[in-house]
């Protein structure tokens, strides 16, 4: 019994050779448990036909999570990268909408084949040199030609670029037999090609800036970028190239440093550098002497091979270091691979597709970042615009105030200097109005104080209002010119460009009430000198009242007296009897008189302290008003169009920046649902 079921698991370990480690693991276990040995083998049977029939499960739970983050982040592109065409100068070719519509458009093209396609689909490795000395060709057929091929095989390979039309700037190499259909396809027999397990082929692009070369190296699955340092200096195409642009920042990319004759030991350290320059640690850089290595072919090339040409081809091939290409590219393949190496070759390249759409999503999505960064710095740019002028109008508002009415800390208050000139012109006239002289000139009272007032009403200031209301003129036209400026910088793609705040502008500007007149400072001191009229009035009035009272008074006095001469001289027929003598009806009389006078002079004086107790209200209602009209006018009229152009900005800036904190947030959810593909 021991024997047949040793007989029987030497047969199943032969059956089950090709299948995967779970098989193997499931093979074991039967051996352990020899009671259960029928239905381990029926597990194992099951096993095997669940993973010859496709993708493992986990490889497809990928592809479908790869497929969907893929989905969000296509919905998501249009809300953040410009929509332009290639070709527009506005827009980079790396940062359109539409070359990633277009390599995302691919990325779903190789993650949802038909089962046509998917029998069809091949690992796509695209070789690129950044100018016309780095070797690329000579790389290309390094990696390609066999040193034991045939001589037309060789020649296919090497005279590639010949059978091409001219002006053609890619080829694609895949392994056949037969001649390709296609014009730009050629098929060798290279063992190279099919040295990965999986159906794989090679283009190779010459140096060009058109968009569809940016698009294959996005697109490859393994882009290879050769360059020379002699020819391109590395600062050049890193950390950013944009004519192409260049999968620099993207996973699973190869740079390929062509120097003469690399070695191990200064590898490392060159290798430091260029990883600063590009910063980014994860890249692949190796270094690469296409030329030695084509020398080193060529060594066996031609006539018999003899054992110091086989020296020279070893020397040549393991000195070029062309083998840590082979590496880099087997070492990405295998890490797309994984645990599926047992699968078809189809199968593992759509797990390579998948590997590839996933850093395409993540470089789609660092591009977006970029773009977005861009946008806030844009945004801030705008803020810092508006601030300048912000600044420049609060500057001009504080100003102002100091050069139209001076700084009374320095005895320099235009206002106070001008009101205490008119008040001692004033004041010579009101003193020249004596009591007595009333009885002549109480009736010219009030045009004798209202042609004092408008004779010595701040004449001085006046002029120099009007004066500064020209310069407030000019700053407005400045104002205008900058907000102006500040509005048209930005081009009709960008969102600060409004037609609708320039149309707002505009209508401010044609307004009536917009332009500053010379009389636009002066207002107040017209209203504030009618107000003086009903004073004037009121001591016009006093006049008269005092000229009535100081008259009867002495007319009175002077009939009281008389009554008593009468009544002495028994005048009248006796008929007017004062009862007091002549002197005391005297004194009475004058008595009454020199009262009447006394009342009506103090009434006389008490109407000027009124009058001047109006002109003081009135006067600090004139410097009050003249500063508020002023204030009025700079925030009216002079700063009325950076203001509002400020503000309309500034609005666009708030909206813009919520925009992008809610794109950003967005872009970190997708990054962290890609991230967590593989885990």
């Amino acid at each position: 019994m021991l024997t047949c079921v040793a007989s029987s698991f030497r047969l199943f370990r032969s059956a089950v050779h090709s299948h995967s480690f779970q098989s193997r693991a499931f093979a074991k276990y039967a051996v352990r448990k020899a009671a259960g040995y029928r239905k381990a083998r029926l597990n194992v049977r099951r096993a095997a036909l669940s993973t010859a029939a496709g993708v493992p499960r986990r490889h497809e739970e990928q592809r479908a999570h790869t497929l969907t983050v893929l989905h969000k982040t296509t919905a998501l592109l249009p809300r953040i990268l410009p929509s332009a065409r290639l070709n527009s100068s506005e827009v980079s070719t790396h940062e359109s909408l539409q070359f990633w519509e277009e390599v995302l458009g691919q990325v779903y093209q190789d993650l949802s084949p038909s089962p046509e396609q998917k029998e069809k689909a091949k690992v796509r490795v695209v070789v690129y040199g950044v100018d016309e000395f780095s070797g690329a060709s000579d790389l290309v057929t390094a990696l390609l030609e066999d040193p034991f091929v045939t001589d037309e095989q060789k020649k296919i390979l090497r005279s590639r670029w010949e059978a091409q039309p001219s002006g053609r700037r890619s080829i694609t190499l895949q392994y056949g037999t037969s001649t390709s259909s296609s014009a730009d396809v050629v098929r060798v027999q290279s063992a190279w090609l099919q040295h990965f397990g999986m159906p794989l082929e090679v283009s190779e692009h010459r140096p060009s800036s058109s968009p569809e070369t940016a698009k294959a190296l996005y697109a490859a699955d393994v882009p290879v970028i050769l360059c020379n340092p002699a020819t391109t200096p590395l600062p050049s195409i890193l950390p950013v190239s944009t004519e192409p642009p260049l999968p620099v920042s993207r996973q699973y990319t190869i740079l390929a440093v062509s120097v003469s004759s690399p070695t191990q030991s200064t590898a490392a350290g060159q290798a430091s550098h260029v990883k600063s320059l590009a910063a980014r640690d994860d890249l692949r850089v190796v270094f690469v002497d296409p030329a030695r290595a084509l020398r080193g072919l060529e060594q066996l090339g031609y006539g018999p091979a003899s054992p110091l040409s086989v020296q020279r081809y070893q020397d040549d091939i393991t000195g070029s270091n062309i083998a840590s290409v082979t590496h880099a590219i087997k070492e990405i393949l295998s890490g797309a691979v994984g645990g599926g190496v047992n699968e078809s070759e189809s199968s593992r390249a759509i797990m390579v597709h998948t590997q590839t759409g996933q850093a395409l999503i993540r470089d789609a999505l660092m591009t977006c970042r970029t773009v977005l960064r861009r946008v806030e710095l844009e945004a801030n740019a705008v803020l810092t615009g508006t601030s300048t002028l912000r600044g420049q109008m609060e500057e001009a508002k504080a100003r102002v105030h100091l050069e139209v009415f001076g700084s009374p800390e320095n005895n320099g208050d235009e206002i106070a200097k001008a009101v205490g000139q008119a008040r001692k012109s004033v004041q010579v006239t009101m003193d020249s109005l004596q009591w007595y002289q009333l009885f002549w000139r109480v009736d010219d009272i009030r045009e004798v104080m209202t042609a004092a007032v408008d004779r010595a009403w701040c004449r001085d200031l006046e002029r120099k209002l009007v004066f500064h209301a020209g310069r407030l003129a000019a700053l407005q036209d400045s104002f205008k010119d900058s907000a102006s400026a500040l509005c048209r910088s930005f081009p009709p793609s960008s969102p600060y460009h409004s037609p609708v705040l320039h149309n707002t502008l505009e209508r401010i500007t044609s307004a009536p009430s917009y332009p500053l007149t010379a009389t636009a400072l002066t207002a107040p001191l017209r209203t504030r000198q009618s107000q003086l009229g009903f004073p004037t009035e009121c001591l016009h009035i006093s006049a008269q009242r005092a000229v009535i009272t100081m008259s009867g008074s002495m007319l009175g006095g002077l009939g009281v007296a008389w009554a008593g001469w009468a009544s002495e001289l028994g005048l009248a027929g006796g008929l007017i009897h004062v009862g007091m003598s002549v002197e005391t009806a005297v004194g009475v009389g004058m008595l009454g008189a020199a009262l009447g006078v006394r009342w009506a002079v103090g009434g006389w004086d008490k109407a000027k302290k009124r009058w001047w107790k109006d002109w003081d209200r009135v006067v600090e209602g004139l410097e009050r008003d003249l500063k508020s009209a002023l204030t009025r006018v700079m925030v009216e009229r002079v700063i009325v169009i950076p203001e509002k152009a400020c503000s309309g900005l500034e609005s666009i800036v708030l909206k813009r920046k919520a925009e992008v904190r809610e794109l950003n947030d967005e872009v970190r959810r997708l990054e962290a649902e890609v991230d967590g593909i593989d885990k």
